[in-house]
């Protein structure tokens, strides 16, 4: 392993989808080095030697910081200084009331993982935490690591503070699988421990069974062991997802995996993913061919029953319109329900999807509208008439009735 420190132009990435999130990572490459990663797609422009040579934004910190500070935000969290501006803004009881809404730092791993090898020498993914729990922002990471547990007393400062989520990625039951495709990360029997830590600290964690890998990982075996060993370590969620191969070196090494270790799937695999989609997802005929199973509809039911909760909970940060964060993710969640699960044809799902973006960045406070304000909103009724019973009852009687509306938004345990 070559670690390569650099200097970064940037650091953080937003979305236009929501004002919720900001996405960030200190790593070019990844060690790790599973043999699905996406992020050996050419859309990525990553370094050939991506498993080998691991580029580190060593001013990470740095940049961080520098974008809290523009934003408005100060480290009400850290030791204060001599400085007469430390004293009066550190001694300022208000402060929290007297900061911009916040939003959650996320850092998920899942092209270059933050917590790979390299990050137990350079610790750069903990500086940055400190900055977090300093600025008394929340967090979101994903990881295959058990290196994650080496800044545990760190996510628990972060968590009573605001809010700390870790979630794990564990995709084979099966450890000698596991490390055919996975070789440098950590155990599925030290991924389950982590999650069972970070639970025992009082910390967010849930399942990624992300990818869920076709005639190999897809199997009815494969994901109750998953789903039953996840629930035994209590934790809270679980999401599962299909496998994507792009053009290039993504779906080049995935293929010589395949046939160095399973060379009797070979010809499947390739006329799976002959179809060379832009998003490198699966040729739906031939999966229907094979009678592949749907990765995210299998895990939805399997987590149903095993009474585990298919999807993770929203987290709200402090500042935010709690009502209009609500009411957003009801809707993405009803268009989730209906598109992946339900295949109901019934709703406009891409309607759905703009009503939730909508209600998401809306300045005003929803609940503060009358039920004629909320009839006038640009979308059909039945999107208004969900968006009125949320704001009278505080209820969603379509989630309600799936048993989801209550796990819907994230409350510390």
């Amino acid at each position: 392993m070559n670690i390569q420190p650099f200097k970064a132009k940037t650091l953080v990435r937003t979305s236009s989808q929501t004002a919720t999130h900001v996405h960030l990572n200190p790593y070019q490459g990844c060690y790790h080095n599973c043999s699905y990663c996406f992020g050996k797609s050419d859309e990525y422009f990553m370094h050939k030697d991506y498993g080998e040579r691991i580029r580190v934004k060593i001013n990470a910190p740095e940049l961080l910081e520098e974008y809290l500070k523009k934003k408005g935000f100060i480290p009400y969290n850290r030791d204060k200084t001599s400085t007469l501006v430390d004293y009066i803004s550190y001694s300022n009881n208000d402060i929290k009331s007297s900061l911009p809404p916040k939003f959650v730092i996320s850092m998920f791993g899942n092209v270059c993982d933050v917590y790979q090898p390299a990050e137990k020498k350079v610790e750069i993914t903990r500086k940055l935490l400190q900055i977090a729990y300093d600025y008394g922002f929340p967090v979101r990471l994903l990881t295959k690591s058990n290196l994650v547990l080496r800044d545990i007393d760190l996510l628990k400062k972060i968590h009573q503070d605001s809010y700390a989520r870790v979630a794990i990625t564990v995709t084979l039951y099966d450890e000698e699988m596991q490390k055919i495709f996975e070789p440098n990360a950590s155990l599925t029997s030290e991924r389950f421990d982590t999650v069972k830590r970070l639970r025992e600290n009082g910390i967010s964690s849930g399942i990624y069974i992300t990818p869920v890998i076709p005639f190999i990982g897809d199997s009815s075996e494969n994901l109750s062991q998953i789903i039953s060993k996840a629930k035994e370590v209590n934790a809270e969620f679980i999401i599962s997802g299909g496998l994507t191969l792009s053009l290039g070196r993504n779906k080049q090494e995935f293929m010589d995996s395949i046939k160095t270790h399973f060379p009797e799937y070979l010809e499947r695999f390739k006329l799976l993913y002959d179809n060379n989609d832009k998003y490198g997802q699966p040729n739906s005929k031939i999966a229907e061919s094979y009678n592949l199973l749907d990765p995210i509809k299998k895990g939805y039911e399997l987590c149903k029953r095993n009474n585990m909760f298919f999807y993770e909970p929203r987290i709200i940060p402090e500042g935010q319109i709690n009502t209009n964060l609500l009411i957003a993710t009801a809707l993405y969640r009803i268009a989730f329900l209906q598109e992946k699960i339900y295949k109901s044809e019934e709703i406009n799902i891409k309607e759905y999807h703009k009503a939730a973006k909508y209600c998401e960045l809306l300045p005003q406070d929803i609940s503060s509208m009358t039920n004629g304000e909320i009839q006038t909103l640009p979308f059909s009724r039945d999107i208004t008439d969900i968006i009125s019973e949320i704001v009278d009852t505080n209820n969603c009687q379509f989630l309600s009735s799936k048993n989801e509306w209550k796990e819907l938004i994230a409350t510390k345990n």
